[in-house]
């Protein structure tokens, strides 16, 4: 199954139009959200002074004044409670029968559309069919109905909508489903049909009952509600003077929500420190997003970098400020300050990680969990690990990150305890604390990446480097299978690597895209022409449109397969839209020049046009590596004439209106490619003949063969 972005399921449910739904709305809804979340961290200073929950109570708290106090927890308790004890509200479905009279019609319209579309072909048949109803209708049933002559169809599809219709026009529950598809299968005994007939009929008609006699969600929430609404608060009458907690009283949660409710808790800074601390962060978030506008369109163009910025930002915060309440007296050497920009490197690259620490760096200091001291080790810490990053080229290279962190932070609380005035035996115990927080970091970076990975569905260097290791099953099978196809794509992923370095855009995105952009093929490899070595063309006695959709069919396959072995999305991507929607254009001419009815639809790739850079170089590399190997005599010359050619006629058909090149970057990557194709296909020297008869054994004593 293809792997799906939860971030993009958010995307689904998103504004498709008004403000919300441009670039600037989106970023400006983000940046006021990511402010409003930084601030409650900032805001919630609230310290127990002496009353710790499970702890003895240091001193006797008596309540200075009279007080009515809800307990909460029993109030919930009793109202959940109530509402559980309303029973659900149903109400009879008036749409349910006209909705599935609707949907068999639709289904049965949708049959006769795959006969008409895929001729005596039941398997296609079937196929077409399971990806439409295939949640609804299990893949035997359809395979019952396909399988029925038209007449039979027609027969079924009646008896199926007059007896589901019939059996829905009274009440049926959940729970009468099964009863439902019973009484279905007696009525079918009573019609004269086939025995493949009552089959399809008894099998269908029970994937369309559906129960008419529903739960009405809304009228049972307002009854819930309204049992909710009267059960009347628990109260409870605290007396100006009464003991709230005796001296050595375990101090309970209900207890210390009541001493916060009388004062008995202080806020740990005033207001105006709050507010001044929240003004500065905002302002600091704000300046961060102005720079990657500015200067980062890598970072400022995408959401999804935003957002998973945004989110190591706010919960380095969050987690900063629980540590400091929940436990104040552990020290700051051991939280895992790295950890952000570790995150924020690996995810998406070392700027973006160097602006991210800051920030955090900053919300530590302003959060009173980290002094002077501390923010500049926080520092130096994230900064070595940015730096350590640039040599992690395989997932296995993290656990040599992670051992550096260990040391590294070590060092560094060590130094910056005994540059602080500590005596040697703190700074040790500094020491220890940040060898721990390297533990505790380097543990979380390797558990955290992968989960950030698919929930923002960024696919990694480190990802993409170990799918490029010719080990991989597919390239495995590729080469072994379609070596004339492996050795075009290892080409055209030298090209497109390399346009790549050239225009700016992910080298190892296009590397590795390249090399799984023709996988497909495996599945027909005779039928290519590089795979053929001299031999027989299958193509020869293969109509024209056969052969246009044996040959664009291996885009879906390679699709098919991509997603099988769960490639990211990215280079599934590459490999749907490696052809865009262009003419198989040999095929075409060679049914044109047959004359008849002729339609160019039909010898079109089904795929999509280029969405990035990379789909695109790779595209354009992909035409140019097979165009250079199809010419006679390859000049320079030749080979550019015949790149700008096809490029042109790839812009006429308008394949790169989804992308963000540039016509300066088509420029460049047509140069790059006549320059590395002209030195892979320039003429050769014709080596003379050996000489037959020559003084034996002289190359054993380094002399020259006699003429």
């Amino acid at each position: 199954m293809p792997r799906r972005r939860l971030i993009d399921r958010v995307g689904r449910i998103w504004p498709k139009s008004g403000w919300l739904s441009t670039a600037t709305g989106k970023r400006v809804l983000l940046g006021v959200v990511v402010v409003l979340l930084a601030a409650v961290p900032l805001s919630v200073r609230v310290v127990p002074l002496g009353f710790e929950e499970g702890d003895p109570a240091p001193r006797t708290f008596r309540a200075p004044r009279s007080i009515q106090y809800e307990d909460v927890s029993a109030t919930e308790a009793l109202r959940q409670a109530a509402a559980d004890a309303v029973a659900p509200v149903y109400v009879f479905d008036e749409a349910a029968q006209t909705q599935t009279r609707q949907d068999i019609v639709e289904y049965f319209s949708s049959v006769t559309s795959a006969r008409a579309a895929h001729g005596v072909e039941t398997t296609a048949q079937a196929a077409f069919l399971e990806g439409l109803y295939g949640d609804r209708i299990d893949a035997e049933t359809i395979a019952a109905v396909v399988a029925l002559p038209d007449a039979s169809i027609e027969i079924v599809a009646r008896n199926v909508e007059g007896l589901v219709t019939g059996i829905m026009s009274g009440r049926i529950e959940e729970a009468d489903i099964n009863d439902a598809s019973n009484q279905l299968a007696r009525s079918a005994e009573l019609i004269p049909l086939t025995i493949a007939e009552r089959y399809a009929l008894i099998k269908t008609g029970s994937a369309f009952l559906e129960p008419t006699y529903t739960i009405d969600e809304a009228a049972t929430a307002r009854a819930r509600t309204a049992a909710m609404e009267r059960v009347s608060p628990v109260v409870i009458v605290v007396q100006e003077g009464e003991n709230i907690v005796e001296k050595g009283d375990i101090v309970t949660e209900r207890k210390i929500e009541l001493i916060r409710s009388l004062g008995g808790l202080e806020s740990g800074n005033d207001a105006l420190s709050v507010t001044a601390g929240v003004l500065l962060m905002s302002l600091l978030i704000v300046a961060a997003g102005m720079y990657w506008h500015a200067y980062d369109g890598a970072t400022w163009g995408l959401m999804r970098n935003l957002m998973l910025l945004s989110t190591l930002l706010l919960g380095m915060m969050y987690i900063t400020r629980g540590m400091s309440i929940l436990a104040p007296e552990v020290s700051p050497y051991l939280m895992p300050a790295p950890l952000a920009a570790i995150l924020a490197t690996l995810l998406h690259g070392p700027r973006p990680a160097i602006v991210l620490t800051l920030l955090t760096t900053v919300a530590a200091l302003l959060l009173g969990f980290a002094g002077g001291v501390q923010v500049v080790a926080t520092l130096l810490s994230s900064l070595a690990a940015v730096a350590a990053l640039s040599r992690v080229t395989q997932r296995s290279h993290l656990f040599y990150l992670g051992g550096f962190l260990i040391l590294a932070l070590g060092l560094i609380s060590f130094g910056a305890s005994l540059a602080s005035g500590n005596l040697p035996v703190d700074a040790l115990s500094a020491g220890l604390n940040g060898l721990a927080g390297g533990m505790v970091t380097a543990v979380l970076m390797v558990g955290l990446l992968p989960f950030f990975e698919f929930v923002f569905g960024v696919t990694t260097d480190i990802t993409l480097l170990e799918l490029g290791n010719p080990s991989h099953p597919l390239l495995k099978r590729l080469m072994t299978e379609a070596p004339g196809t492996y050795s075009h794509s290892v080409m055209t992923a030298n090209l497109a690597e390399t346009a790549a370095e050239a225009i700016g855009a992910n080298q190892l995105l296009a590397r590795v895209g390249a090399y799984f952009h023709d996988i497909g093929k495996v599945v027909r490899p005779a039928f290519f022409v590089e795979n053929q070595a001299g031999g027989e063309n299958p193509h020869d006695s293969t109509s024209p449109s056969l052969s246009a959709r044996i040959i664009t069919a291996h885009v879906r396959e390679g699709v098919e397969l991509a997603e099988e072995h769960s490639l990211p999305p990215e280079v599934i991507d590459i490999v749907r839209q490696h052809h865009g929607t262009s003419v198989v254009g040999y095929f075409y001419d060679k049914a044109s020049r047959k004359g008849g009815p002729l339609l160019e639809a039909d010898f079109r790739y089904d795929g999509r046009r280029p969405t990035s850079r990379e789909a695109a170089l790779v595209m354009m590399a992909d035409m140019a590596e097979a165009g250079a190997r199809s010419l006679k005599s390859p000049t320079p010359e030749t080979i550019e004439a015949m790149i700008r050619k096809m490029v042109r006629m790839k812009m006429d058909d308008h394949q790169f209106d989804e992308t963000d090149l540039s016509v300066a970057d088509i420029e460049t990557v047509m140069m790059v490619y006549a320059r590395m194709l002209a030195s892979v296909y320039h003429p050769r020297i014709e080596y003379p003949e050996p000489v037959e008869e020559g003084e034996p054994h002289a190359g054993e004593h380094r002399q020259p063969q006699g003429a």
